[in-house]
């Protein structure tokens, strides 16, 4: 290559490094939609297993409610059985006995009265939990569909976005030379980083490091590729004529 024909390679390369580091910042964009919209569904998902868990309990709460309410009237109907018998039996021994039984079961209902209490309060505790996640759950349902509505037409348009750059990248890569273009390619398929380094005011723009002053002049002549002894990557730098383009 001549040496302007190799300045001109070179400033395409760069353009087509700096149209693939946009395409890889599209492309990484897109790929984290999918996982925002997943967290987004989590979330509701979330509360939808707390309400389910709460519901549960409250169930369970009100089963033992019901257990310890039929205690109650199992209670009251051998209390009215043990007063008929206190009604015909003769000895003082056989009514007292009796009325032990009718002070144990005052006593077991009053305990029972106190856990049916202690229920009451935990049941309107839970429902009172339950309507706050539901109510959180509407809103976060709400905030999931319009915030998914907003990524999947991110998507679309970041979608739009790549084909269009993939188009224009078409149009200028048939312009670079093979040799060239094949160098690049394995660079970014290998190290995934910039192939192409400016070259400004002797520093090199990758590794920020100075440009070795041998190694400068040869990069300024465009006869051959340059590469920066730190980075290893190819110099592009600026021409020695401020009216040339650059980069």
């Amino acid at each position: 290559m001549a040496n302007e024909s190799l300045r001109q390679q070179l400033a395409l390369l760069y353009k087509l490094q700096e149209h693939d580091r946009e395409l890889l910042s599209f492309h990484q964009r897109l790929q984290t939609i999918p996982r925002n919209i997943a967290q987004l569904e989590a979330s509701v998902t979330k509360y939808k297993d707390e309400i389910k868990a709460k519901s549960d309990e409250l169930a369970e709460v009100e089963k033992a409610q019901r257990s310890k309410n039929a205690e109650l009237e199992m209670n009251a109907v051998q209390r009215e059985k043990y007063k008929e018998e206190q009604r015909e039996v003769t000895s003082n021994e056989a009514y007292t006995a009796l009325e032990n039984q009718i002070e144990y079961l005052d006593e077991k209902d009053f305990e029972t009265e106190e856990e049916i209490l202690e229920l009451m309060e935990k049941g309107e505790q839970l429902k009172s939990e339950l309507t706050e996640l539901e109510a959180e759950v509407v809103r976060e349902d709400a905030k999931t569909t319009e915030k998914t509505t907003e990524f999947r037409a991110e998507q679309k348009n970041l979608q739009t976005e790549i084909n269009e750059k993939l188009e224009q990248r078409n149009t200028f890569l048939p312009k670079i030379d093979k040799k060239l273009s094949t160098q690049y390619h394995r660079w970014m398929e290998r190290h995934k980083t910039d192939f192409v380094a400016l070259g400004k005011n002797g520093t090199c723009g990758s590794c920020r490091l100075t440009i070795q002053p041998q190694n400068l002049k040869e990069a300024e002549k465009y006869e051959k590729l340059v590469y920066c002894s730190n980075c290893k990557r190819v110099l592009y730098v600026e021409p020695s004529d401020p009216n040339t383009p650059f980069p």
